[in-house]
């Protein structure tokens, strides 16, 4: 059975497949018994580069069509659930009681003095929030950075993948099914598909309408001069009143 390997560089085609030879090597290794062989392992992210914004932020397309923000210092927050209580375990699920359990959480975190001098720029989402900490870099690696995102209960799986990725995550369009459109696998690097420049095409249109997410309110020290967080607040639409998708 034929293996299929990628890899990716700035650089060249040759690098690309040196690191892709490097990651055959490791699966190998790991296919032979090395148990550990892919704990320092940097997952790529296999995704389109739309916009380089500067040398550490860039907008990708996602596997699903959705424009994506990468950045490598601006910590961001995914946190799509309250923290659980007993009392919560038998309780029915409120979708809006759930949202303001979350920004009552992270207003008494964002003020305590254990943040001061941080900047807390909190949105609602249609799952939960999305909160912009500013004030300084963090480093997607550093356990102080892990701390803090377990502290406001982001979500686990994108605290890991921003570990592992090295870098933070931010959807700017919606999810595809949320706005009633059909899904497209959408893969890089991919051939040249009518089929899928058609969708994508369909798709960002169809964006225009809704937005990712709705700024609430800033906690802490004042941010709005940062041209990232203008660029995320314009393209993930959160100062209108658009649906949330």
């Amino acid at each position: 059975m034929e293996t299929l390997c990628y890899g990716g560089s700035n650089l060249s085609l040759e690098e690309a497949a040196q690191k892709a030879a490097q990651k055959m090597g490791l699966i190998e290794r790991k296919i032979n018994g090395e148990r550990s062989v892919f704990e320092d392992y940097e997952v790529e992210i296999r995704e389109e580069i739309l916009e380089e914004i500067h040398s550490s932020a860039v907008i990708t397309r996602n596997r699903y069509g959705a424009r994506v923000l990468n950045v490598s210092n601006l910590l961001i927050l995914d946190i799509d659930k309250p923290k659980a209580s007993f009392i919560g375990l038998f309780s029915k699920k409120d979708p809006q009681q759930d949202k303001a359990k979350i920004f009552e959480m992270v207003r008494k975190l964002a003020s305590g003095s254990k943040y001061s001098g941080l900047g807390f720029r909190v949105y609602e989402t249609f799952q939960g929030a999305r909160v912009i900490v500013t004030g300084r870099d963090f480093d997607p690696r550093d356990s102080d950075t892990t701390k803090l995102m377990n502290e406001f209960n982001c979500d686990s799986l994108y605290t890991t993948l921003c570990v592992k990725q090295d870098c933070f995550r931010a959807r700017l369009t919606p999810k595809p099914s949320r706005i009633k459109m059909r899904k497209q696998k959408v893969n890089f690097p991919r051939e040249a598909d009518p089929q899928v420049e058609q969708w994508i095409e369909a798709y960002e249109k169809e964006s225009h309408n809704f937005s990712v997410c709705k700024f609430i309110e800033q906690i802490g020290a004042n941010t709005t001069g940062s041209d990232l967080i203008r660029l995320h607040d314009e393209l993930t639409k959160a100062h209108t009143n658009l649906r949330l998708a």
